[in-house]
């Protein structure tokens, strides 16, 4: 069940990432090797690369800043000691759900109901990934071109609150947890006798 639950974490149930994930799992253990998880990661993310980019790439401006406000959202708190608050994102989402709908349609993210309240997150915690590190790599040009977008979704005061915390993401790249820890619950799980000599 864990290593089941680590899968889902990283695919959520799409048949390309799926496959990429137990085929890469397949080899290994087929060869009687215990799956290092840096090899894994590296060779997952260069598998699924493709799929990722083509995810992010097939969105409009709207729903890669949506999907950019969910990331930054599930990343509060895991700067370690950076702290930042996304204050008034739950408006934001609530005015616009048919555009958070058609993502959750197509697999990207995930809604749930918590207290009355709808939370969304990543499908694919590698999707989040991913976002992130899109965010991580954009540059200032970038984020003034977005600020369009971020306008038309928030107030100027709310637009330059996520601006400044892209900036600290920027100033603190080496804080950002690596695709390991994003795919370490897979490593984990498997169970410690199926590897046979």
């Amino acid at each position: 069940p864990a290593l089941r639950d680590g899968i889902r974490e990283i695919a959520d149930g799409n048949p390309a990432l799926l496959q990429n994930a137990g085929y890469l799992l397949y080899q290994e253990l087929r060869a009687n090797r215990v799956p290092d998880p840096k090899t894994f990661a590296r060779d997952f993310l260069s598998a699924t690369e493709q799929f990722f980019k083509a995810t992010w790439e097939l969105c409009n401006d709207l729903e890669k800043i949506l999907l950019m406000l969910i990331a930054l959202s599930s990343l509060e708190g895991r700067l370690s000691d950076k702290r930042y608050a996304l204050r008034g994102i739950e408006t934001i989402f609530s005015q616009k759900e048919i555009e958070l709908n058609a993502l959750e349609t197509r697999g990207i993210i995930k809604r749930e109901e918590q207290a009355g309240k709808a939370t969304y997150s990543f499908a694919s915690s590698l999707m989040e990934w991913w976002v992130v590190k899109n965010i991580q790599n954009s540059t200032e040009t970038e984020l003034q071109e977005r600020q369009k977008v971020f306008l038309n979704l928030m107030s100027h005061k709310q637009a330059e609150k996520v601006k400044d915390i892209i900036r600290l993401i920027w100033k603190n790249k080496d804080k950002i947890p690596d695709i390991f820890e994003w795919i370490g619950k897979v490593m984990a799980a498997i169970p410690k006798g199926a590897i046979k000599s």
